[in-house]
């Protein structure tokens, strides 16, 4: 996602540009973004070239209930600031070595202004942290270990812990006394 944004730096403020992401593609070192799609706006400002986007995109992880691939379709609305290092190109330039801005934030010496780092950071934050294959999925058994989704295993669902069996069985005494 890298655009040469140079007709933009010379605009006046104001100015805006629209673009589109197709099919595309991000990585992180976590996980790898696919079918990344979605409008893109670049907006013109007294210093920067404001980005904004609202993509859409699946990626691939691990479900946490039965450790099966999940495939997840996620949405992210998207809004930096990208600072040139071509400062004499903007008629409001700050003072030379005055940038707060993230070196993933920079339109560099060409003019090119890539979001694919800020894009990536933007995507892992709509992962989910607890992520399903499936909205229903029933996990791992924890006695046999048999993904419950595949197999309908024999074991007892209820187990009851052996600090408390007492109590069940005082329970189950005191109901079946009063029937």
């Amino acid at each position: 996602m890298i655009y040469n944004v140079a007709s933009l730096l010379t605009a006046r403020e104001g100015t805006e540009r629209l673009a589109a992401i197709e099919d595309g593609e991000v990585y992180t070192d976590r996980h790898r973004f696919v079918r990344v799609t979605g409008p893109v706006r670049m907006l013109r400002t007294d210093r920067t070239v404001m980005v904004s986007a609202s993509v859409s995109a699946t990626v691939y992880d691990t479900c946490s209930r039965c450790l099966a691939p999940a495939e997840l379709n996620i949405d992210s609305e998207f809004e930096e600031e990208f600072e040139p290092v071509n400062r004499d190109l903007m008629s409001d330039r700050p003072a030379p070595g005055q940038s707060e801005f993230d070196p993933a934030l920079i339109i560099d010496a060409r003019n090119t202004l890539d979001m694919t780092d800020a894009l990536a950071q933007a995507l892992s934050l709509t992962v989910p942290l607890a992520p399903l294959c499936k909205p229903d999925c029933s996990g791992i058994c924890s006695t046999c270990f048999a993904n419950r989704n595949q197999f309908a295993c024999k074991c007892d669902q209820n187990p009851i812990d052996p600090r408390w069996r007492s109590l069940a069985e005082l329970s189950a005494r005191t109901s079946n006394s009063n029937s």
